[in-house]
């Protein structure tokens, strides 16, 4: 709730402001760039007032978020996600396919080494 009331605060301070600008500095008449000018003026000033003025509540708003991720991710059952469970799935067929070709899937296996080799 805390999260939702510090959004509103600062959405309200945002529209009032740049409405304020826009009717009070005649953008109107400005068209496209007017409109424009007064977005970023009230963006400016709904960040700056929010920053300086409301710092409690922000400060309330993102532990509030910060708890929320916590308990979310404590509820997320522990364990191989679906990706590592499909990745698994496929090392096993690709091991499968190697040994009846023949090969082996594990290269650091020890080499037998024939003394007769080197003699050639």
């Amino acid at each position: 709730m805390k999260v939702f009331l510090y959004t509103l605060l600062r959405t309200v301070i945002f529209v009032g402001v740049a409405l304020l600008v826009y009717f009070i500095f005649g953008w109107g008449s400005w068209g496209l760039m007017g409109s424009i000018l007064s977005v970023v003026v009230g963006a400016v000033v709904a960040f700056a007032v929010g920053y300086l003025f409301f710092d409690r509540q922000r400060r309330a708003a993102a532990r509030q978020l910060a708890d929320a991720m916590e308990r979310r991710k404590a509820e997320r059952p522990v364990g191989p996600t679906q990706a590592e469970k499909d990745a698994g799935v496929e090392d096993s067929y690709q091991d499968t396919l190697r040994r009846e070709a023949g090969l082996t899937s594990d290269a650091r296996a020890p080499r037998s080494v024939d003394p007769a080799d080197d003699e050639r």
